[in-house]
């Protein structure tokens, strides 16, 4: 590599990390070196909030400038789709609309001062490509955290149903059902789903709304058909017991048909990880011992 192509991608990466090292340095200015030591024997308070690492300091202090700007952006109709999404994402770090909004512009912020460096550095390029995963990281995330708790619902869901069955045959009401269920499910993000479900009912919702309100909050197929079997049971006055029973099937029917729909899109990968890369490798480990094996002949074939 050139000497001074590389000075270009070293000097802007070298002042970044100064600048980290700078704040790392001035918080430690800030610090008496104790804290860490009385946090050993102080016990922490339940409703104390926790401590806000860092780096999410500094992309809050980053994105308060730009927050309003990029609200304005959004609009009230976008806003209303990233309130639903953060929902369904199931508030991760109890993550609210502006909350989000505002890490996004600090990271947009953050994004736009390393493109400034590499710029100046004459490396537009590198710039760009930082610019975008910086400001695309946050929708990534969200995205990204979204689909894993959706899977997780609908893995845990089937065995939720057989209990919830078993559990309403033995002569509990469905409320007390759901609570005693979701209790016995420990923290997952069903039994929260459901303990939503009966705050909002505890509150005044009915029923019937307080599903559907699960039901868009979520988008797993799985949870759908169990929303929609029970408002159709309710409305037909059929038995809740067997009703459970049925989407329990239901849903292990769905949840195996999902399996092998995802088994199936898995197998082209492997056959292109077989083929690129096993298949090559395998056969220049038998070429290359065939040839040790055989140098002498070799030798003789091509010196002679």
């Amino acid at each position: 590599m050139d000497v001074g192509l590389a000075a270009m991608i070293i000097f802007p990466t070298a002042i970044v990390l100064v600048l980290l090292l700078g704040l790392r340095g001035w918080r430690l200015l800030r610090s008496t070196g104790l804290e860490a030591v009385e946090e050993r024997f102080v016990s922490q308070v339940a409703d104390q909030p926790e401590r806000v690492p860092l780096m999410i300091r500094v992309l809050d202090g980053l994105g308060r400038r730009s927050e309003q700007a990029l609200l304005r952006l959004y609009g009230d109709r976008r806003l209303s789709a990233l309130d639903r999404r953060l929902d369904r994402a199931g508030r991760p770090e109890g993550l609210r609309v502006r909350t989000y909004v505002r890490r996004q512009a600090g990271f947009f912020t953050l994004g736009a001062i390393i493109f400034a460096f590499f710029f100046l550095a004459g490396q537009p390029v590198i710039g760009i490509f930082c610019f975008v995963a910086f400001a695309s990281w946050m929708e990534l995330w969200l995205r990204g955290a979204a689909q894993k708790r959706q899977r997780a619902i609908a893995r845990e869901l089937p065995d939720f149903l057989d209990i919830l069955a078993v559990t309403v045959t033995a002569g509990l009401a469905l409320r007390t059902a759901l609570g005693r269920v979701a209790q016995g499910q420990g923290d997952s993000p069903l039994s929260d789903e459901v303990d939503r479900v009966l705050t909002d009912m505890r509150l005044g919702m009915s029923r019937r709304d307080a599903f559907e309100a699960l039901r868009q909050r979520n988008d797993a197929p799985a949870l759908h058909s169990w929303v929609t079997s029970m408002l159709q049971a309710e409305e037909l006055g059929a038995p809740i017991s067997e009703t459970l029973q049925d989407i329990a099937q239901e849903v292990r029917r769905v949840r195996a048909a999902e399996v092998k729909k995802a088994t199936a899109k898995a197998i082209p990968k492997i056959s292109l990880v077989v083929t690129t890369i096993i298949v090559p490798a395998s056969l220049l480990l038998v070429v290359s011992a065939l040839f040790l094996s055989q140098a002498d002949v070799f030798g003789d074939i091509f010196g002679g």
